[in-house]
């Protein structure tokens, strides 16, 4: 009958644990200030703007008491230019001109995907045994704003932003000369000594005046540059970043897991 009742204690205090959750940092101790939760979000593909992407975030903490689980996205963009123009003188003579321009990097601010337990239930609803922790899986469509830059040559010409569009005419302008600007403004009078340097003898130089170079900068439009270019291109270099956040309700005391992917 001894050993029969010691079996039945054994079966019973066994059954209990099977109903627990099992606790992997239960031998550290209570929660305390400096105690905060483990997170683990699972890695992403590259992908395009426009896909669905499944976010997958694993959390848990001692004594269960975790409070929210939070993800969000933030990017940075990198674009570098190349433009070729080719430009037929009066004289002629075809002139290649080139530049090139990196764009200051463009960041996008970190931004919640989505927060939980969502409305209407509880973090226990995210529990899942197999894992012995919470687990969050949400879809996350990657923002159209991430999207590369595909345009090239004349197209992108026209993209450009009034920034970047700026410094182009700006070099460009510093590369005519005297015959290449008559050309393409035939307005301007070829003998003009507002536009054009002369010498000790009084001869055009071929270069141009301050005024010349500003008058360039000016009056190139984007239409009448998209009619000399040769070749116009970007590299656009797109990275995103989700985070996920697991805070504790006693603390408030926080970690994150940070996953990055490269837009297609």
């Amino acid at each position: 009958m001894k050993n029969h009742h010691k079996l039945f204690i054994i079966i019973a205090i066994a059954s209990l644990l099977a109903c627990e959750k099992n606790d992997p940092l239960g031998d550290q101790g209570e929660l305390t200030g400096n105690v905060v939760p483990f997170v683990l979000l699972a890695q992403m593909p590259d992908a395009p703007a426009g896909d669905t992407l499944s976010l997958r975030t694993v959390a848990w903490a001692v004594n269960d008491d975790i409070e929210t689980i939070a993800l969000y996205h933030r990017g940075f963009k990198l674009r570098n230019y190349e433009v070729k123009l080719s430009v037929r003188a009066i004289d002629n003579v075809v002139h290649e001109l080139s530049a090139t321009f990196r764009e200051d990097t463009l960041f996008t601010p970190s931004t919640m995907v989505g927060s939980f337990p969502e409305q209407g239930k509880t973090l226990n609803d995210y529990y899942q045994t197999l894992e012995n922790a919470y687990v969050v899986v949400h879809d996350f469509v990657v923002p159209v704003g991430y999207a590369l830059s595909r345009e090239k040559d004349k197209e992108l010409i026209l993209a450009m932003n009034d920034m970047v569009y700026a410094n182009f005419t700006g070099v460009f302008s510093k590369q005519f000369n005297r015959n290449m600007m008559v050309a393409v403004f035939p307005e301007i009078n070829r003998f003009s000594l507002t536009y054009f340097k002369i010498d000790g003898d009084g001869f055009y130089t071929g270069e141009l005046t301050d005024a010349g170079v500003k008058y360039i900068e000016d009056n190139l439009s984007k239409e009448l540059m998209k009619d000399l270019v040769r070749e116009a291109k970007v590299e656009d270099n797109t990275r995103v970043t989700i985070e996920s956040v697991a805070t504790l309700r006693v603390t408030h005391n926080a970690r994150s897991s940070v996953r990055t992917f490269r837009v297609l």
